[in-house]
Order: structure tokens, then C-alpha cells, then sequence
């Protein structure tokens, strides 16, 4: 059964997120690609994975710094 990904970004620190949302495209195989991902200001950033498939959902958060 194919699966979907959602991929966001926000700054828990300043309370907001990206001022675009990311557009998800699939190439099969288990393999995404994000475009449209803007940060547009400095500091630490989550990335939000949220992988659905089915009925089950998934959630990943992974944290950078934007220098």
C-alpha cells in the first residue's frame, strides 16, 4: 500500500513555522522530495515528518540550527 509524507518546519522557540508550505513529491520506492521549504530567519528548527500509511501514522521531529 503506498504511503503519503507531509513535511512542515517551525521554530518552537518564536511559536510559528514556515510562511510557505512545502510541496511533497514521491519517486517510489520509499523516496520524497520537499520543495519550498523557506527559512526565513535564523535559529534552531524542527523538521516535522509526518508519514502516513493506511491507517497508521508516523511522526519524526529532527531539530537544525540556521546560522
Amino acid at each position: 500500500m503506498p504511503g503519503m509524507l507531509r513535511v512542515d518546519a517551525r521554530m518552537p522557540a518564536h511559536g510559528h513555522g514556515m510562511n510557505y508550505v512545502a510541496k511533497v513529491k514521491a519517486f517510489g520506492a520509499g523516496r520524497y522530495q520537499a520543495d519550498g521549504l523557506l527559512f526565513h530567519m535564523p535559529g534552531r528548527w524542527e523538521f516535522v515528518f509526518d508519514v502516513m500509511v493506511g491507517a497508521n501514522h508516523e511522526r519524526v521531529v529532527h531539530s537544525v540550527t540556521v546560522q
